[in-house]
């Protein structure tokens, strides 16, 4: 059965209310404890990647006054329903869209979309990406497997696939933000300690669980210098 959200085009997060389409995951209850993470650390600016709905940023831009985000992902549907929210909540003024494979766009140098003053500058970097293993996949319930983009779900062999590409992406690029917010699987916590650490092992690194005491977010401070 197709999940009500997508029935009738809307969900809410936050206390906010998304349009939603099936371009883009159903914000989950969980992934709220990001909004809160990053609204903690009152940033100036924040890196959203693969923001889909765009439920993270525009709850953290609702939240805070001074404040830029760059939003990424690498959907330019998702990114239209993103728009489209940021407009419906009045926050667009805040909020940079660019479409992009993690932090490509964001660091590239054959196209620069984003001034590289704020390349040193980045309060938070937060993200839920797709972190459930491939495996799993299949013993989803039916409606999220059947309705929902399986690019928005699937992380690869043990679900760890993207954070591993994200983490790569930085060290090579040697771009620290002061905190990175991570949403992932409740089964990754070691694993997630354990990459991190690995490529910054100066940064201080701690998982915290969710209401249901599962391991849910990964959160990676940096020191400032590396």
């Amino acid at each position: 059965m197709k999940p009500k959200q997508y029935t009738q085009g809307w969900t809410e997060f936050y206390k906010l209310k998304f349009h939603l389409t099936p371009d883009v995951l159903i914000p989950r209850p969980e992934t709220e404890l990001l909004v809160d993470e990053s609204i903690k650390l009152k940033p100036k600016t924040v890196i959203d990647l693969g923001t889909g709905s765009g439920n993270i940023t525009i709850s953290i831009a609702k939240n805070l006054k001074d404040i830029k985000i760059f939003a990424t992902d690498i959907s330019e549907k998702a990114l239209k329903v993103a728009e489209k929210n940021a407009k419906y909540h009045k926050v667009l003024n805040k909020i940079i869209f660019l479409k992009s494979d993690l932090l490509e766009t964001f660091l590239g140098s054959s196209t620069l979309y984003v001034s590289p003053e704020y390349h040193n500058n980045v309060d938070v970097l937060v993200t839920n990406l797709p972190y459930i293993p491939s495996y799993r996949l299949p013993n989803l319930d039916h409606s999220v497997i059947e309705f929902e983009p399986k690019i928005a779900l699937d992380g690869g062999s043990d679900g760890f696939d993207l954070y591993r590409k994200l983490f790569a992406q930085m060290w090579e690029k040697k771009f620290f933000p002061k905190h990175l917010i991570g949403e992932i699987d409740y089964t990754q916590g070691e694993t997630a300690v354990y990459e991190a650490q690995k490529l910054f092992p100066k940064a201080k690194v701690e998982v915290k669980t969710d209401l249901a005491h599962k391991q849910r977010v990964l959160i990676v401070e940096f020191p400032k210098t590396n």
